[in-house]
């Protein structure tokens, strides 16, 4: 029989483990350990015991973690964030019941809910009004660098939950972060990435998730990524190609206010004592410039009390969509604005909808997909309704040109289409021409912002020197 040595110094923790559950009934055993691990092995009860309360405060294992349990740093980045989901279900009784729910994740909230007994789930994320948010909660450059480098980990073969498990622990923004692990968690428990994706509405665009949903059902997730990263790109070139050109006119905005309030309050009331000396009427101008900051330095509370009202409101209605429809219906018809709008709804429809066809998606299934994916709900609810007519028999461009948002040029491009059987490659060609038209839209747009802003300012500060030369002309003549 022979004797088996071991030395704990090079073995491995598969192993060890291997070794304690897997002994051969023909082999003796010995381990021969070295005095000064001999000493560490008559110490372990006591770090175990140590070990097991600590994992019983963290609620993790070290083992599981892979960070030692006493870390300050990993108990600081282990805090995670509750966040509100408002849900409704089915108890085993029959009963509905609905709520909102605590947890750190999506996958946790369900998870929690189905253990209490709830079917025919419905999970939404749940923002109560005075923790509204405004805006994304990730900036857009950062959403773009984790779209181009998961396009890049897709092109390597690396799968979804894999390269965002690397992104999670490579990017720097903490909110970033803590949405990327939760897609993660939602992917291993079963969502796709699409729904994922849609759970978190302030971080991902519209067009998002529908886009991801229409890689899902082609199977060319690369191609969406690169859909992706060219849509985020053009956002941002035109964001910075606005916030550029507002900078000057943001200045001379800036500096005007300033001017005028100093006039309004300091010069105008003096003119106003020596108006009322010579008992004559102040000008027409210099009277409503008074006037008007008078009511903005005492009902400024009031102004301010609308002002946020207002916006409240447009964002709630905004994410409503009965009334988001009436939003972007005049969005749609504002000068310039409108055109630009209605530019990107095109361009979207016909590259989803070219990519769906592309990949044999049955045409029903691909115009849902591709409606959602236009971000307008004027043009969501026209190709539903073409949807629904084509389920009955009919073509594409007969129920798509009843809707004044199309424009010819694009219906005589899906007849062309439909007649000679290239429906892909027509969408293709129009999804490039409206592309490079909303490119070349957008340049012009923002060349018209720096202009138009000057002249606003402009008609401004001449208001303002007509009522102070109204009022040196008044008090001229009351002298004379």
């Amino acid at each position: 029989m022979s004797d088996l040595i071991v030395n704990p110094e090079t073995q491995s923790a598969d192993e060890k483990f291997e070794e304690a559950f897997h002994f051969e009934p023909t082999h003796e055993v010995e381990i021969a350990l070295p005095t000064e691990e001999l000493e560490k092995k008559l110490a372990e009860p006591k770090a175990k015991k140590a070990k097991v309360k600590g994992e019983k405060k963290s609620g993790t294992s070290a083992f599981l973690s892979g960070k030692p349990l006493f870390n300050k740093k990993a108990k600081k980045e282990a805090k995670q964030v509750i966040n509100n989901y408002k849900y409704s279900g089915t108890l085993p009784t029959g009963e509905k019941k609905s709520g909102i729910a605590k947890a750190a994740t999506y996958g946790e909230a369900q998870y929690r809910l189905q253990t209490e007994g709830l079917t025919a789930l419905s999970i939404k994320s749940f923002q109560p009004w005075y923790n509204l948010e405004f805006g994304k909660t990730v900036p857009l450059d950062e959403l773009l660098q984790v779209t181009r480098q998961l396009a890049s980990f897709s092109q390597a073969g690396i799968t979804a939950a894999r390269g965002i498990s690397i992104l999670s622990k490579t990017t720097e923004h903490a909110k970033m972060k803590q949405v990327l692990v939760e897609l993660v968690q939602d992917i291993e428990g079963g969502a796709t990435l699409s729904e994922s994706v849609s759970r978190h509405p302030h971080v991902f665009p519209q067009y998002y998730p529908t886009i991801l949903g229409a890689a899902e059902r082609s199977g060319n997730l690369v191609e969406a990524l690169e859909i992706l990263n060219s849509y985020l790109e053009r956002d941002l070139r035109s964001r910075r190609a606005v916030r550029s050109a507002m900078i000057y006119p943001i200045v001379l905005v800036a500096l005007t206010l300033v001017a005028v309030v100093v006039l309004s309050v300091v010069v105008l009331p003096r003119f106003q004592i020596f108006f009322h000396s010579l008992n004559t009427k102040l000008p027409a101008t210099t009277q409503a410039l008074l006037t008007s900051t008078h009511f903005v330095a005492t009902y400024w509370y009031a102004i301010l009390g609308v002002t946020l009202s207002v916006i409240i409101i447009f964002v709630v209605a905004a994410r409503n969509p009965k009334t988001r429809v009436y939003i972007d219906r005049i969005a749609l018809s504002i000068p310039l604005f409108g055109g630009l709008a209605r530019l990107v709804a095109l361009e979207r429809f016909c590259r989803v909808l070219s990519t769906l066809v592309k990949t044999q998606v049955p045409l029903p299934d691909a115009l849902e997909l591709a409606g959602s994916a236009c971000g307008n709900m004027v043009f969501k609810n026209a190709i539903m309704d073409a949807r629904r007519r084509v389920l009955n028999g009919e073509g594409l461009a007969e129920p798509l040109s009843e809707y004044t948002i199309f424009p010819v040029a694009a219906i005589q491009i899906f007849r062309i289409g439909e007649e000679s059987g290239q429906l892909q490659s027509q969408l293709s060609q129009a999804a490039s021409f409206y592309s490079d038209e909303l490119d070349h839209r957008m340049k012009n747009f923002t060349a018209l912002i720096e202009p138009a802003t000057l002249l606003f300012i402009g008609g401004g500060v001449g208001f303002v020197a007509v009522a102070l030369v109204s009022a040196m002309y008044g008090i001229y003549n009351g002298v004379k």
